[in-house]
């Protein structure tokens, strides 16, 4: 959250730091790896349940991002594996509407067939093949480009995955673990008070740099003018958030944006998703099974409008997508390090609201008030 802050001189701010990046066949090979990791803990039913029409089944992501590598790598070398298969290209494709017809989105759970096992044949077919292109030098540099886009797009599904996988198991009647907890004891700390950080108004670099992988609405790389503002030096935690619950936040229209109002009041909302009170005691769904509340830990899995109505209860605002990057940019290491996404090593949760440094981002995604738009000259 931020609040205006006086103005200083201006400075430029935005430098990155380079680091060493494994080949990318060692990356593909990853990527796939981790994929199947993440679904590893699963129960075949898991596998194939979608709860809501925004849900993919995780059997879905597997083929899908196995179907990307098929379709656009493969297809034109004539190696499809889907020519084998000619249906997968129908069920799999999401919605590139240029590859032709796709089954919908909110039916993926209808889909008996093809089974797990033959979609784990099928992702072993494809990852085969493109190492056997990797290793005779077959590839051109625009396949190699494309390769390197199904890494990305592969990573994105893997968020998707988590999320999905979250949402499946913690919506059923007795919520199962996805896996046990590998967090220390320290999550139980109190939080300290809330701070706030000052940032003075200066001239940042936003956009991808051109050295690295970017999708083109990540470019180009531009100057913008940053307004001085204040920024929260930590996450807002579940004990804050009860604060606004206990005053009424989810009943009080004037904090809500008009179509958040309806949203509240269509779905009847009254608490954060993955909440729920047990004998007059809230629990907390994490993906290590259901829990008391604590806290002391960030909240999560909140909507745009919950976190609106929460920044507007306490007098403040959600930050602009800017003003959060320019902020982020002397903490880029934190912001950009491999675990705060998803190690199997580490916990399977953010961190606790405690700061690691002066700004703890708590290993979550964060709400701007910005609004998806293209960068200038886009």
């Amino acid at each position: 959250m931020t609040r205006k802050n006086k103005a200083i001189d201006p400075t430029i701010i935005g430098q990155a730091n380079e680091e060493p990046k494994p080949s990318l066949q060692e990356a593909f090979m990853e990527v796939r790896r981790q994929t199947e990791q993440i679904c590893a803990n699963l129960e075949i039913e898991d596998m194939v349940l979608q709860p809501a029409t925004y849900v993919s089944p995780p059997k879905w992501h597997l083929a899908h991002t196995s179907w990307f590598f098929d379709c656009f790598v493969l297809a034109p070398l004539q190696l499809a594996q889907t020519s084998k298969s000619p249906q997968y290209h129908f069920l799999f494709n999401s919605y590139y509407k240029s590859q032709g017809a796709h089954w919908q989105q909110s039916s993926r759970g209808q889909l008996s067939r093809p089974t797990v096992k033959e979609i784990m044949l099928y992702r072993q077919q494809i990852t085969e093949a493109i190492v056997e292109l990797f290793e005779s030098n077959a590839l051109s540099e625009q396949q190699l480009e494309i390769i390197a886009t199904g890494i990305q797009h592969e990573q994105q599904h893997q968020e998707l995955l988590l999320m999905d996988i979250k949402f499946i198991l913690g919506n059923q009647p007795w919520p199962a673990a996805y896996e046990e907890s590998a967090e220390g004891e320290d999550i139980l700390l109190p939080a300290r008070a809330l701070g706030w950080l000052e940032w003075t108004e200066n001239i940042s670099l936003f956009g991808a740099r051109l050295d690295a992988f970017s999708y083109d609405n990540e470019r180009p790389r531009h100057r913008r003018w940053i307004s001085g503002f204040q920024l929260a030096d930590r996450l807002i935690n579940n004990g804050e958030y009860m604060d606004f619950m206990t005053d009424g936040g989810y009943r009080r229209p004037e904090l809500w944006l008009s179509d958040g109002w309806d949203w509240v009041q269509q779905n009847q909302m009254t608490h954060p998703l993955y909440w729920r009170k047990q004998n007059h005691h809230w629990e907390e769904y994490h993906l290590h099974g259901l829990e008391p509340l604590n806290p002391h830990l960030p909240v999560s899995h909140i909507s745009f409008y919950e976190a609106d109505a929460y920044a507007r209860w306490m007098g403040a605002r959600l930050p602009t997508e800017f003003e959060l990057e320019s902020y982020s940019s002397r903490n880029r290491e934190l912001f950009e390090s491999e675990k705060a996404f998803w190690d199997p090593e580490q916990s399977v949760y953010p961190s606790p609201d405690r700061a690691c440094d002066e700004f703890d981002t708590g290993l979550l995604w964060q709400w701007t008030n910005s609004a998806y738009s293209p960068y200038p000259g886009y």
